[in-house]
C-alpha cells in the first residue's frame, strides 16, 4: 500500500515553493531596496547574511508548512496559539493581522509610486488598481490564489537570477571595489540594530531579514501546508521556496557590488542593473515589479480576511467586509510609503526574532517528545 504521508507531486512542489516566494517578494525585494539595505550595506560580507537568511527561510518555511499539514487549522492565525500558548498566541494573532494589513497599504502605496515613476500615471491610478486586484483575489479563494501567485513567484525569482548573472557578465569594473561607501546606509539609516554595535553585523542582518519576513508569513505558510498531499511534500515545498528566495537575493548582491557607488543612493537598484546589459528590458522589469507587489499584497490581505472570517456569518457579509477593508487599505496608503515601512518593519523584525526562537524550539526539540507521549498514551 502506498504511504500517503510520503507522496510528493512535483507540480505541487513548484506551486508551494512559488507561492512562498511570491508571498515574500514585495516592492522592497523586487526593486532591490531590501537587498541593498539588509545585505549589500555590509559589502562582500552581505553574502554571509544571505547564507544565514537562506538557512532560516528554508528550514523554517519547511517546518511551518509541515506543521500546517499536521494541524489543518480552519483559521490560520490560530497557529500562534500552538506555538506560544493561548494568551500570547491571541496577542500575536492580532499583531500579525495589524502588521499584514499595514503591509498591504505599503504595497498599495508602492504601486502608486511605481506607476507614477515608470508610466507617468497618477499615483491614484496605480493604488486603486492594486486595491481592486487584492479584493478580487480574496473573493476567488485560497487555492485559486495559491495557483495564481505560485506561477508568478518562479518568474520573479528566475528573472532576478538572470538579471544578477547577466549584470556580472556584462560588468566592466572590478567586483567589490569602493564598497565601503555602502556603510553609509547603516550609519545614516533608521534600522534599529544600527544603534547596537554587537548586532551591527551581516549575520545578524540575515537573521533580522528572515525574522521580519517569516513572522508575517506564518499564517499563510501554515494554510498553504494544509493543502499538501503529504508531510514530505509540505516540508520540501517550503524548503525549496526558502532556498530560491535567498539564492536570487545572493546573486543580486554579488551583481550590485560591481556598482557600489552608483546603487548607494538609488531607490530601485534592480532597474539600474537591468539597464547595464539591456535597457530595453526596463519595461519588462516594471511589469515584473507590479507582479511582485501583487503577489505579496493579495495573500497578506487574505490572511487578514481569514482572521475575521470566524465572525462573518455569510458570503454577502464577507464580500462587504472585504470591500470595506480594501477601501481602508487604500486610504492607509496615503500615510506615505517610507513612513509605513520605517515604523512597521523594524518593529516586526524584533518580534520576529522571538518567534523564530519559539518555532525552532517547538518544532525541532519539542515535537518529537510530544509525539512520543501521544504514542505512549495510546498504549
Amino acid at each position: 500500500m502506498e504511504d500517503k504521508t510520503q507522496s510528493v507531486s512535483i507540480r505541487n512542489l513548484i506551486i508551494f515553493a512559488g507561492a512562498y516566494c511570491a508571498f515574500t517578494i514585495g516592492s522592497g525585494y523586487a526593486t532591490g531596496q531590501e537587498i541593498l539595505q539588509f545585505f549589500c550595506a555590509f559589502g562582500p560580507s552581505g553574502l554571509i547574511g544571505c547564507l544565514v537568511s537562506m538557512i532560516l527561510f528554508a528550514f523554517l518555511g519547511g517546518a511551518l508548512m509541515q506543521k500546517g499539514y499536521d494541524l489543518k487549522l480552519k483559521y490560520q492565525t490560530q497557529v500562534f496559539r500552538y506555538y506560544c500558548g493561548t494568551y500570547i498566541g491571541i496577542f500575536l494573532e492580532w499583531i500579525t493581522v495589524i502588521f499584514l494589513f499595514g503591509v498591504v497599504s505599503i504595497m498599495i502605496a508602492g504601486t502608486g509610486a511605481m506607476t507614477s515613476e515608470y508610466y507617468g500615471l497618477s499615483k491614484e491610478v496605480g493604488s486603486i488598481g492594486m486595491t481592486v486586484l487584492c479584493v478580487i483575489s480574496i473573493l476567488l479563494g485560497l487555492m485559486r490564489l495559491a495557483d495564481i501567485i505560485g506561477s508568478i513567484g518562479p518568474v520573479i525569482i528566475i528573472f532576478s537570477i538572470l538579471v544578477g548573472i547577466l549584470t556580472m557578465f556584462s560588468a566592466s569594473g572590478t567586483w567589490a571595489q569602493n564598497w565601503q561607501i555602502l556603510y553609509e546606509l547603516r550609519a545614516t539609516g533608521s534600522w534599529w540594530f544600527s544603534r547596537y554595535d554587537i548586532l551591527d553585523s551581516a549575520w545578524f542582518s540575515g537573521i533580522l531579514y528572515a525574522s521580519c519576513m517569516i513572522f508575517g508569513g506564518i499564517p499563510f505558510l501554515t494554510g498553504l501546508g494544509s493543502k499538501a498531499n503529504s508531510r514530505k511534500e509540505a516540508f520540501w515545498g517550503g524548503f525549496l521556496g526558502g532556498v530560491a528566495i535567498i539564492l536570487a537575493a545572493g546573486i543580486l548582491v554579488a551583481a550590485m557590488l560591481y556598482f557600489p557607488e552608483e546603487i548607494v543612493a538609488l531607490e530601485v537598484p534592480n532597474l539600474f542593473l537591468v539597464q547595464q546589459f539591456a535597457p530595453v528590458l526596463a519595461v519588462v522589469f516594471s511589469i515584473i515589479l507590479l507582479l511582485g507587489i501583487y503577489s505579496t499584497a493579495a495573500p497578506m490581505f487574505w490572511v487578514v480576511i481569514n482572521k475575521l472570517e470566524q465572525w462573518i456569518p455569510n458570503k454577502a457579509v464577507k464580500i462587504s467586509v472585504t470591500l470595506v477593508l480594501g477601501i481602508i487599505a487604500y486610504f492607509g496608503a496615503g500615510l506615505g510609503f517610507g513612513r509605513l515601512i520605517g515604523f512597521l518593519y523594524p518593529l516586526m523584525g524584533q518580534v520576529g526574532v522571538f518567534m523564530i526562537l519559539v518555532i525552532i524550539i517547538k518544532v525541532y526539540f519539542m515535537d518529537d517528545k510530544e509525539m512520543t507521549l501521544e504514542r505512549e498514551e495510546r498504549k
